[in-house]
C-alpha cells in the first residue's frame, strides 16, 4: 500500500464527491429541464466515482492493481473531465474576459 497514492485517490475522490454534489443540486432546482451537458457532466462524476472504487482498491491491495487498467481509467477520467469542463465553461459563456459579465465583475 502506497500511502502517496493513497492520499492523492481520497483526494480524487472528494472533488468528484463535490462535483457530484453540485451538479446533482443544479439538477434538483431545475424547473423546466436541463441541458445536456448538466446531464453529461453528472454522467462524468458517476463514471469517475464508479472507477475511483477500484482505483482506491488496488491502491490498498496491490494484488488487485492490474497497471494497464488504472492507466486506462485515469486517462480516461481524464478527458471526459476535461471536456466536460470545456463544454461547460462555453455554455455559459465565461470563455474570454470580452464577456461583460465577468469582465464587470473583476472590475470591483
Amino acid at each position: 500500500m502506497q500511502i502517496g497514492q493513497l492520499a492523492l485517490r481520497g483526494f480524487q475522490f472528494l472533488m468528484t464527491l463535490l462535483i457530484m454534489a453540485l451538479i446533482g443540486n443544479v439538477i434538483q432546482e431545475a424547473f423546466a429541464g436541463n441541458p445536456s451537458i448538466i446531464n453529461y457532466i453528472i454522467f462524468v462524476s458517476v463514471f469517475a466515482m464508479l472507477s475511483l472504487f477500484y482505483l482506491i482498491g488496488a491502491a490498498i491491495m496491490d494484488g488487485f492493481a492490474i497497471p494497464i487498467a488504472m492507466v486506462a481509467l485515469d486517462a480516461i477520467n481524464m478527458l471526459l473531465f476535461l471536456i466536460g469542463g470545456i463544454a461547460l465553461a462555453a455554455y455559459m459563456g465565461v470563455h474570454s474576459c470580452n464577456n461583460r459579465v465577468c469582465f464587470t465583475f473583476y472590475l470591483r
